[in-house]
């Protein structure tokens, strides 16, 4: 038997201590006639991961499969996905991450003959089980076989909608070019399924050899309803702009659009709703869509509040428009998020903040209120999410950063109903700006509610209101009444360049006030 790989294992992992064994173990059964290799990249777990697939590799009788990668520092989950993938020897790459697991021995050796015998094919699936909590089920893509042994996967079926099957998944190494996914701003399985269809037909063999898990600290566990059916569309949409003359993607994106504003509908978010039937309706020319879309929102009366809200923003009705129309506007002009984001502020800040995320050993930060992306420029973070009121600021913080797989943003509203925590959460320069009582509070509660282990505050602390758009705040009150029986004051860090009215964009009315849950 030679010893080039036939086929190579692609399993990308994080913090499953608990599921590696068995991931691993459904590999190393495998029972073929060609050698196989189990390609595994550990993107820094900070559990015992690594100690578990070390002890595999020393005491499995068939530990040499396996060719191990730990990462020093976490990349990312689609970095390390594509560093896995370049890793990959054979002629065949199968799938399978490191929290779901393989059932049948003979699973390889299936679908390899297979597609040896039909080289018009260049992917191949397979039946799976789906484990949710204690719940096991069978996938849901049973219904398109009726009497047939196996069935063709085009994309048609993939249009209809098919049902997962990533860990029963193997192809044709040379029917992908992996670079490709970097040109992918929400890369996603359907983008690399999406590239292996434009190649040649797949298959699914009626058979169930995997076990795909849900769990909480799944990828797609962790995200919301609403969250989820946002990014389901931003990828097809650029799936299909990449693919044009698909028109079946056309299809796909439309329907994953849709799902996205039903979403904003039942979540109650009906001027988002209307801004993303009117902005995709425009662009894809599709004018069925604004009207089918529209039904709904003209029962309950919003798209006459949303054009009279338009029409009074655009007459300077009401003064102030508030917070969140205020900064809107205000990135839509090409202003900046102001002078503490710039120069030396800017640098004293990140100076403070980088010590702090190095020093505490930080991997991830969420920050509500990333405005134009100059500040974030500066940090060094493992992994970033970033919040704004304002759709322009998450535009162009998404530009700025579209080659950066560890930042991601999302507009605030889109994410109030996220479970999604990091260990530090930040507010830097935004307590002031925050006019409205009601949007204050919501905004302090969102911020603690997202943080782990620390808060970081960089503002004033004291009352005061001396523009439209700054009202000064002593938060700490706030803080003391509603969140002090879980957070305690860990340090005050006052500003290097403290505020003096005759240098007010050199200098600052902020300081630091650093949080720390409480054991």
């Amino acid at each position: 038997m030679s010893s080039t790989p036939q086929v190579s294992v692609c399993m990308i992992t994080y913090g499953h201590e608990e599921f590696i064994l068995q991931a691993i173990e459904g590999v190393l059964m495998q029972e073929c006639d060609f050698v196989i290799e189990l390609v595994i990249a550990n993107d820094a777990s900070p559990d015992t991961t690594d100690e578990i697939i070390q002890a595999i590799i020393k005491n499995h009788p068939r530990g040499s499969w396996i060719r191990y990668t730990k990462h020093e520092k976490n990349i990312g989950m689609i970095p390390n996905f594509i560093f896995a993938l370049k890793k990959c020897k054979g002629k065949y790459i199968a799938l399978c991450d490191g929290d779901d697991y393989w059932t049948d021995p003979l699973k390889l050796q299936k679908q390899i003959c297979f597609l040896e015998a039909n080289e018009d094919y260049t992917l191949c699936f397979t039946r799976f089980i789906v484990k949710n909590g204690s719940v096991f089920s069978e996938d849901k893509n049973g219904h398109y076989f009726g009497n047939q042994l196996n069935i063709v996967f085009d994309f048609e079926k993939f249009v209809k909608g098919w049902y997962g099957g990533i860990p029963t998944l193997v192809f044709r190494s040379s029917s992908i070019n992996q670079d490709v996914f970097f040109k992918y701003k929400y890369f996603r399985d359907i983008h690399l399924i999406t590239e292996l269809l434009i190649k040649g037909k797949g298959i699914c063999l009626n058979f169930f050899t995997a076990l795909y898990r849900i769990h909480d600290g799944g990828v797609h566990s962790s995200v919301s309803v609403l969250n989820g059916s946002r990014i389901g569309s931003l990828c097809y949409q650029e799936i299909y702009n990449k693919h044009k003359n698909l028109t079946l993607l056309k299809v796909k994106y439309r329907n994953f659009h849709e799902n996205y504003v039903n979403e904003l509908i039942v979540h109650k978010k009906y001027f988002s709703a209307v801004s993303q039937i009117i902005k995709y309706g425009l662009k894809m020319g599709d004018v069925n869509f604004i009207k089918k879309n529209s039904f709904e929102l003209i029962k309950k009366k919003i798209l006459f509040i949303f054009f009279k809200r338009v029409t009074q923003k655009k007459l300077g009705i009401n003064g102030f428009p508030g917070s969140n129309n205020y900064w809107e506007a205000r990135y839509k002009e090409n202003r900046n998020s102001g002078s503490g984001s710039y120069g030396r502020l800017a640098d004293f800040k990140a100076e403070i903040l980088n010590d702090f995320v190095i020093k505490n050993g930080i991997q991830s930060v969420i920050e509500y209120g990333c405005g134009d992306g100059n500040q974030l420029g500066l940090a060094n973070y493992p992994n970033y999410i970033g919040l704004d009121v304002s759709e322009t600021a998450i535009l162009l913080c998404q530009k700025i950063f579209s080659g950066d797989n560890t930042k991601e943003f999302f507009l605030i509203d889109e994410f109030k109903n996220e479970n999604i925590k990091a260990e530090l959460a930040l507010s830097l320069d935004v307590i002031f700006h925050l006019i409205e009582d009601k949007v204050f509070e919501n905004y302090m509660n969102d911020l603690f509610n997202h943080a782990i282990k620390y808060v970081i505050i960089y503002a004033s602390n004291y009352n005061d209101h001396f523009a439209p758009h700054v009202k000064c705040r002593k938060f700490t009150d706030w803080i003391d009444k509603n969140v002090s029986e879980n957070w305690k004051l860990k340090e005050v860090i006052n500003n290097k360049f403290p505020f003096e009215k005759t240098k007010p964009d050199t200098t600052s009315m902020s300081d630091f006030y650093i949080f720390e849950k409480k054991n």
